[in-house]
């Protein structure tokens, strides 16, 4: 049973990490209706960029937090400006959107290892205890802190969407672009706003999990595949579902690997998937939703 309760304790520290950076990726995709492969790598140069404030200049924790969130929206608002404005102009379909946002995250990648080298950086622990016990199973406390702001988060998203007219407004762009546009709203701006949100997220994202994963410039592909999987398991439309995904994948990751071997923890994450998707193809959390707005 302790063994149990620890891969369950570690899985759920896990998901939290897919929750936050899956995130990013629904919220993009709520208002874009596509897939933003760029926000892993996004991520990725979160953890750079906390190595650097945080590690390099001695900034403090919140400071450092902060700071990061500032650079990655920009460079949210960036990759809109670069890979996504000038196909809308042309009026190219958003298939082509999803191919630029992936050419951007080799230019990312590439312009990462050019600055930072290809050697994994260490990010120390914010919190003065490393590990939290709950009975007798322990648990590091970036685990913690990931699972509090991923709920934080999700949370949040959720007031802004439902009670703040710009949330309201990015969520009419989601649900119908051409309605929207025909009312008078700047479609365009509201899909460069949603990128620069989505790199908030991927900031406070990276600043949340560099003190797990370590600040590595090559991890941005993984994180893509692993919270695509998180999206598809708990619904692109929804970010709660992104948070029931992201979870799933880090229980299936964790309970794998405790009882199958690590060897088999991706054939778990997307045995699930595949198994999941021919059940409900939509995710556990999509549904049909009639919404005033």
């Amino acid at each position: 049973m302790h063994e149990f309760l620890t891969a369950f304790a570690s899985g759920v520290g896990l998901g939290s990490i897919y929750c936050v950076v899956a995130l990013g990726y629904s919220f993009v995709y709520r208002t874009t209706a596509s897939f933003n492969f760029a926000q892993g790598q996004a991520v990725v140069l979160g953890t750079l960029f906390t190595y650097t404030f945080y590690v390099k200049l001695g900034i403090p924790a919140i400071g450092a937090g902060i700071a990061v969130c500032i650079v990655v929206a920009a460079i949210g608002g960036l990759t809109e400006r670069v890979a996504i404005w000038p196909l809308v102009r042309r009026g190219d379909e958003t298939l082509k959107w999803l191919m630029s946002t992936l050419g951007m995250a080799v230019l990312f990648t590439g312009a990462s290892l050019r600055i930072w080298g290809s050697d994994i950086l260490g990010i120390p622990n914010y919190l003065s205890s490393p590990v939290t016990h709950f009975g007798s199973v322990r648990v590091s406390s970036s685990y913690v802190l990931a699972f509090a702001v991923a709920v934080a988060l999700a949370i949040t998203i959720e007031i802004f969407q439902r009670f703040t007219f710009w949330g309201r407004i990015l969520r009419a762009v989601g649900d119908n672009r051409l309605a929207v546009e025909l009312a008078g709203v700047n479609v365009v701006r509201m899909g460069f706003w949603a990128f620069v949100l989505s790199g908030v997220l991927a900031g406070a994202a990276g600043f949340v999990i560099g003190p797990v994963t370590f600040a590595d410039p090559n991890a941005g592909f993984n994180f893509a595949i692993l919270s695509f999987a998180a999206l598809a398991i708990g619904g692109f439309q929804s970010h709660w579902g992104a948070l029931i995904g992201g979870f799933a994948v880090g229980l299936a990751e964790s309970l794998g690997g405790t009882y199958l071997g690590l060897q088999y923890q991706d054939l778990v994450v997307f045995g699930m998937l595949i198994l999941i998707l021919v059940i409900r193809p939509e995710g556990v959390m999509a549904g049909r939703q009639a919404r005033h707005v």
